[in-house]
């Protein structure tokens, strides 16, 4: 499987290299442009935008603790919103979305607050159960609006009208799979008796969290000059966490970028205008977020975790 990863990121880097290369003369301009979009960006819309983000940890934080609190243990959102914030870096410095953060979670509270790594786990499960209402929400959303325009659009993409079934696809598969279901909420079903009090405010947070996630977005263009419609919007926010969760690189670094340039142009929205958005997205959510994170893992003793 690692040398399947080398072969696939070499490859890839090799395709990187030859495209730029034979259109260097046609992206030069578009870097001009870049960094001519950058310098004029309006300032207040990126400051929302990362005032925007930080809401979002700290809602993070309040939704676990939620949780944590329905378990038995009294913590509270201060104590957890360095908890989350700290496991930001270390999820920048693996492949996949949260693949290294949920792991440093669980350690940290068990260390710090005494939260048995039981509770932890299925802490973060229901937390991940509850979030996946939205994102199904979203995928439905975006199948209905989105893909009759690209079918119209690009004929030869018709048979992308099929990605349309798959929200229903995941119900059917949840459908097929309700006895082991069944039997895994028998096994705690003390724990999820003690859950079910909180699932509507982890619900509510947990959407609230793709709202604000979907106007940073928004901010972001608008710093840039551009009013991108809703539907959009909300297919970049889906897309981005889609691609981050592809454990191909560091932090989906290149996928990311790469997917969501490719998406934007696809819908008429200049190379250049498309990259200063994701830059400026990904300075906030990995550059600013994995510094911020940083300093939480230095100044709480996390490292040793």
């Amino acid at each position: 499987m690692k040398n399947y990863k080398r072969i696939f990121k070499f490859i890839i880097i090799l395709i990187s290299i030859v495209l730029i290369f034979n259109y260097r003369n046609e992206l030069l301009p578009e870097a001009i442009a870049l960094f001519h979009n950058l310098q004029n960006a309006d300032i207040k819309d990126i400051t929302i935008a990362i005032a925007l983000y930080l809401l979002s940890v700290y809602i993070f934080a309040e939704r676990w603790k939620i949780v944590l609190n329905s378990l038995g243990y009294d913590l509270k959102t201060t104590q957890l919103f360095p908890v989350i914030f700290g496991a930001i870096p270390i999820n920048n410095l693996t492949p996949a979305n949260r693949a290294g953060g949920e792991p440093l979670r669980m350690f940290w509270v068990k260390k710090e607050f005494g939260v048995k790594y039981s509770d932890a786990v299925i802490s973060i499960i229901f937390e991940r159960s509850v979030e996946a209402i939205p994102v199904l929400v979203m995928m439905i959303y975006v199948s209905y609006t989105i893909l009759p325009f690209i079918q119209s659009a690009h004929p030869l993409t018709s048979n992308m009208v099929y990605v349309a079934a798959i929200p229903f696809a995941l119900v059917f598969l949840a459908y097929l799979l309700k006895d082991k279901i069944g039997k895994y909420i028998e096994n705690y079903k003390e724990d999820c008796y003690k859950l079910r009090t909180v699932f509507y405010p982890t619900l509510f947070l947990s959407s609230s969290v793709w709202v604000l996630d979907i106007f940073r977005f928004k901010f972001i263009t608008l710093s840039l000059g551009l009013q991108l419609p809703f539907k959009i919007i909300v297919l970049i926010s889906l897309l981005y966490m889609i691609l981050g969760s592809i454990p191909l690189t560091t932090g989906g670094l290149g996928v990311v970028e790469g997917g969501l340039i490719a998406a934007l142009s696809f819908f008429g929205i200049s190379m250049a205008i498309a990259a200063g958005i994701i830059l400026i997205e990904r300075f906030i959510s990995y550059i600013l977020a994995s510094l911020i994170g940083s300093v939480f893992l230095i100044r709480f003793g996390a490292f040793k975790v």
